[in-house]
């Protein structure tokens, strides 16, 4: 029996089949006009979840080259500063090198001095340089004027009003730069006034006066373990990997499978079997540690007394035994740094932070010189001139950290520009990649177009031939 199509059905066909031809080629005008090969997610899944990832990296590649755009007038606006500040601290210099002649007279000198007083002056308005409503040199509290200059019986005084810190802009992935420097750190102290320990190891400092700029470490090294550990304990390698320093208690208590060091906390014991049971370290309050070997342990109860020796040195320096009964240990480093260390209550083995902090300023130093200038105590002339030299020495050590600023910042501005340059060469293979997987090749889309084009014309062509059948077709 013959199967005969009817016209609903031969409709279909042609309708369905026109349908798909033309949307394929809306779908390449689309890509066309676009430019893009994926305009939905649907187009490609994977190519999608690749270009998400690429959008995000150049978002953040983006923020990071703002962030280089902001930091960039900063850092060109603080170097601008210091070098104006130099300039006026080689002025102050050439003065008071003058002063200090001896064919130079009273007045002359008190001239000189309101000389330095307006340099003084003239260098707190460069300390106070802004960039827009931002203070430069006032560390993170951009909105608060960092030096404020009052005059106190004739004698002027500067206030430092900002903070330490360092503003950090972020220039890559997980890498950030300053991009300013701390008027304390430019203008502020360079005496030292105090030094500090960070209390790591329990030494202090010892009576004799110290020495030193900035920070110094101080080595106490464990050399070895000394004492019988009780309940059949022993030491690990002869104490090799012991911090402990002078003498600690070991105290075993077998009914509660319980040990301590020193006055640290009661903690269980391993058991046969444990990762840690040839090892196992115990640790004091102060952060020192003994390991001991539990194989001959025997559970019964028992409290040694363990020794630490040890040894301490400078950085680069030979090391000196420690006996723990000197009070003030001399301590000489390679760069100068004289330290006196009381060693009596040393009881772990790391670096001891020595911090030297400083009291002197470049605006007490100017103050300074502008009194002595002005001499309003009347003070010998060979008294004057000795006050001077010893205020030109401070104003050296001033003048350097204004030069060893420069250099930083010089630095940081060099880094900021590589960052730069970075950061858009990253930018732009990014930019690539992201081009590979969503753009498309526009001479291969427009063929694609072009065919699906007239496969379109083929198929209404050969639609409209079916769809004008009439019933007397069909009739004979």
């Amino acid at each position: 029996m013959a199967v005969r199509p009817t016209q609903s059905s031969i409709f279909n066909l042609v309708s369905r089949g026109l349908q798909s031809n033309l949307t394929k080629l809306a779908h390449a005008q689309e890509r066309v006009s676009s430019g893009k090969e994926i305009l939905r997610p649907s187009d490609d899944a994977v190519g999608t979840a690749r270009a998400l990832s690429m959008r995000r990296r150049l978002g953040l590649l983006n923020r990071f080259r703002d962030s280089v755009d902001s930091g960039r007038p900063i850092l060109e606006t603080t170097t601008s500063a210091l070098e104006e500040a130099s300039g006026i601290l080689s002025e102050a210099r050439a003065l008071v090198v003058q002063s200090m002649s001896g064919s130079m007279n009273p007045t002359d000198r008190e001239a000189m001095g309101l000389q330095i007083e307006l340099i003084l002056e003239k260098l707190v308005d460069v300390a106070n340089t802004k960039i827009g409503d931002r203070f430069v040199f006032s560390g993170t509290k951009t909105d608060q004027e960092p030096f404020n200059l009052t005059s106190t019986g004739g004698e002027a005084t500067v206030e430092y009003l900002g903070n330490d810190s360092v503003q950090r802009i972020s220039v890559g992935f997980g890498t950030d730069l300053a991009v300013n420097v701390p008027g304390s750190e430019v203008f502020g102290a360079s005496a030292v006034s105090e030094v500090t320990l960070s209390g790591l190891t329990g030494a202090s400092l010892g009576a004799t006066a110290n020495q030193g700029t900035g920070y110094s470490d101080v080595l106490f090294r464990h050399d070895a373990t000394t004492g019988t550990p009780g309940s059949g304990l022993a030491l690990v390698s002869t104490g090799q990997f012991d911090t402990i320093l002078n003498d600690h208690v070991l105290q075993v208590n077998g009914a509660e499978s319980k040990i301590r060091l020193g006055n640290g906390e009661f903690v269980p014991m391993p058991v046969a079997g444990d990762s840690n049971y040839t090892n196992f370290a115990v640790y004091d309050s102060d952060g020192s540690e003994l390991h001991v070997d539990f194989t001959a342990y025997t559970g019964a109860d028992s409290s040694a007394v363990m020794h630490g020796e040890g040894s301490v040195a400078m950085p680069r320096g030979a090391y000196t035994a420690l006996t723990f009964t000197e009070t003030d240990m001399e301590l000489v480093g390679q760069d100068g740094t004289v330290l006196h260390m009381d060693a009596t209550g040393v009881t772990r083995s790391g670096n001891e932070l020595a911090s030297f902090t400083g009291a002197t300023s470049i605006f007490d130093v100017l103050a300074g010189v502008a009194a002595d200038l002005r001499n309003t105590s009347g003070l010998p002339a060979k008294d004057v001139v000795d006050r001077l030299s010893l205020r030109f020495g401070e104003l050296e050590a001033n003048f350097n950290r204004s030069l060893r600023a420069l250099g930083t910042l010089g630095a940081r501005t060099e880094r900021l520009i590589s960052s730069g340059s970075r950061l858009e060469t990253v930018s732009l293979n990014v930019e690539g990649q992201l081009s590979q997987v969503e753009d498309v090749d526009i001479t291969k889309v427009i063929l694609e177009m072009n065919r699906t084009e007239q496969t379109l014309q083929l198929a209404q062509a050969t639609g409209s031939r079916l769809i004008q059948h009439t019933l007397l077709d069909f009739l004979g």
